[in-house]
């Protein structure tokens, strides 16, 4: 705790460093002026040791007002004002957020449920939208659509309200299964035209459609998302996979490449799946042609 605490109080005095310091810098000047004005005369030790006073006294209240009104080290946008302090609430979202953010999902997870359990009748409206949309990211990057579907459902009911939500919940009911339904949110994203995730849905519904054994359909989206140049590299990897699933391996080689020179995410990811889905491919046409041999052989 005392370490946490001490972590909280350097984080904050280097954010009130550029205020603290300006806010002495004038309380110094005004000084100056003042002593000028009423012709007090200042001696080279009063002056220096006027101007560290009142840069240290000014660092110190800024630091102080900065720990009171708090911020958050991750998603600032969505968090806000809520959880603000040093309560033992607020340490415990803190402590969740920051195991979330290092990928500790699991152990970020029980902290969330710890406290949603723990503070049921004393957090606010918000904080319980917060809380459940946090417990659905868990079950979302643990896979668990189901579960996590359910969870950003009920913080969108808490009044949980920020543009990721219907891109995410969209995401969850696609891998859940349900593609009509995931088109339908989807559609819902690329209306409001401030989304700044519109440029991720068609490459989000390729991989659905990928996902369904339905390459047709997963080509149709990335097609889209390649004329309109959205999140361009990872459209050229999933349009190169949906080829080679179709048969057209020829096309699909020349778009693996393409992917690679404009610097797909996770190139070494990328190239293992897409030699997976290669090799499925050819040892398909191989059989094929060894059946096609075989029935050729009885034919005579």
């Amino acid at each position: 705790m005392i370490k946490a605490f001490f972590g909280r109080l350097a984080d904050a005095a280097l954010k009130a460093a550029p205020i603290g310091s300006l806010l002495g810098f004038i309380l110094f000047y005004m000084t100056v002026l003042a002593a000028e004005l009423l012709r007090v005369e200042l001696s080279s030790t009063l002056v220096i040791g006027a101007a560290a006073a009142l840069h240290v006294s000014s660092l110190a209240v800024m630091t102080v007002h900065t720990l009171i009104r708090g911020s958050h080290k991750y998603d600032q946008d969505i968090v806000g004002s809520n959880f603000l302090g040093s309560s033992r609430k607020s340490r415990l979202f803190a402590q969740a957020q920051e195991l979330h953010f290092n990928r500790r999902i699991n152990s970020a997870l029980t902290l969330f449920k710890q406290l949603e359990s723990e503070y049921a009748d004393k957090l606010t409206q918000n904080e319980k939208a917060i809380v459940s949309f946090y417990i659905a990211r868990c079950y979302d990057l643990m896979r668990y659509y189901p579960n996590a579907l359910i969870n950003y459902e009920r913080a969108e009911s808490e009044g949980f309200d920020n543009p990721v939500l219907p891109f995410l919940k969209a995401r969850c009911t696609g891998a859940n299964g349900d593609a009509d339904e995931a088109l339908n949110l989807y559609s819902e994203v690329l209306a409001d035209v401030n989304s700044p995730f519109c440029n991720l849905v068609r490459n989000d519904i390729g991989r659905m459609f990928l996902d369904k054994n339905e390459p047709e359909k997963a080509l149709e989206w990335y097609g889209q998302a390649i004329e309109k140049r959205e999140s361009y590299p990872e459209a050229l990897g999933g349009a190169a996979i949906a080829n080679v699933m179709l048969g057209d391996v020829n096309t699909g080689e020349r778009l693996y490449r393409q992917a690679l020179v404009n610097h797909i995410k996770d190139p070494a990811g990328f190239t293992e799946y897409y030699r997976k889905i290669l090799a499925a491919e050819m040892q398909r046409k191989d059989t094929e042609r060894q059946l096609s041999k075989l029935g050729g052989d009885d034919s005579k």
